[in-house]
């Protein structure tokens, strides 16, 4: 089968902290657009794979996805509205989660700010030098001294590694590329409970075990490339994903790589054109360009959030 630009179904998460933005049933906060996770899987909705998941194309065509095999899908793309604040948390790295969580893969990730309300902030870090001192200002709530706030706006992307203290605050919506894991440990959670009306577990052992108290943290630079009517930012390139962010006006070829291609459209309309078949481009959509498609081009005025492995 030769390939072509696949189109997904989102699978919605309701969350005690979600908004109205990405479903019109209250307390949707994660759609999860590109998923071949357990907990939600995203259906291909165009072409003859119509209906079918990525674990079930990777079985049949290991070579839209890449050159090299690989044991399973390693994104997963979601987009979060936060209406309230999320709990404090901090994801496990892969050796931590392979011992700990039955052989499942950590946690890195990264946030790309679609649209913040005024004032809004998310936490990134923390001030404690070590285990003990985090543990002594968590059980004193001292979290105003703990944790660190960073304001952000539309536009700013943040690199979260494996390790990191974190927080979404209320009024952010975001896109968030991350490892295809949902392996969380609560550190504080506001003392609210949950949709079931009890508190949410904690997980304060785990989290300390994996917590990172290097205080040197990695400033990553964006790299721009402009070119014609086309402009790319280098957000990141780690272990786990490269992701970049595209403007084009008017037209721009690209060339397929070697590794499968996830785009969302953050803002504006066109076409992607390739050798047998075009899509219509509007915000909100996901795709994916499989690995050695060919050459395709998008027109219009688009901004993109792009990323692969």
């Amino acid at each position: 089968m030769k390939e072509y630009t696949l189109m997904f179904k989102p699978v919605f998460k309701e969350r005690i902290w979600g908004g109205s933005r990405l479903h019109p049933k209250g307390h949707i906060g994660e759609a999860w657009i590109v998923s071949d996770h357990p907990e939600g899987k995203t259906p291909i909705i165009n072409g003859v794979l119509s209906g079918k998941y990525l674990n079930e194309v990777m079985q049949t065509h290991q070579e839209w996805f890449s050159t090299l095999p690989l044991a399973k899908f390693p994104l997963l793309v979601k987009l979060l509205d936060a209406d309230d604040d999320l709990s404090v948390q901090v994801h496990p790295s892969d050796e931590y989660a392979m011992i700990n969580e039955h052989g499942v893969t950590g946690k890195t990730e990264c946030w790309y700010i679609i649209d913040a309300k005024p004032g809004a902030e998310i936490i990134l870090g923390h001030n404690a030098k070590n285990r003990r001192e985090f543990l002594a200002l968590a059980r004193a709530q001292r979290w105003d001294e703990l944790l660190v706030r960073v304001p952000v706006k539309a536009g700013d992307f943040f690199f979260i590694p494996s390790g990191t203290v974190h927080a979404l605050g209320k009024g952010i919506f975001l896109l968030e590329v991350q490892q295809n894991s949902d392996t969380t440990y609560r550190i504080y959670d506001y003392d609210r409970v949950g949709l079931d009306g009890h508190k949410r577990a904690l997980h304060i052992e785990k989290a300390l075990d994996v917590i990172d108290f290097n205080t040197e943290k990695c400033h990553i630079e964006p790299c721009v490339v402009s070119k014609d009517n086309f402009v790319k930012t280098l957000l990141i390139s780690s272990n786990y994903f490269t992701v970049e962010k595209w403007l084009v006006d008017s037209m721009h070829i690209f060339h397929s790589l070697k590794v499968f291609v996830l785009i969302y459209i953050v803002a504006g309309k066109g076409q992607l054109i390739y050798e047998d078949g075009f899509i219509q481009l509007t915000e909100g959509l996901s795709l994916m360009i499989p690995a050695n498609m060919g050459e395709y081009s998008i027109q219009g005025s688009i901004e993109a959030i792009v990323c692969h492995i």
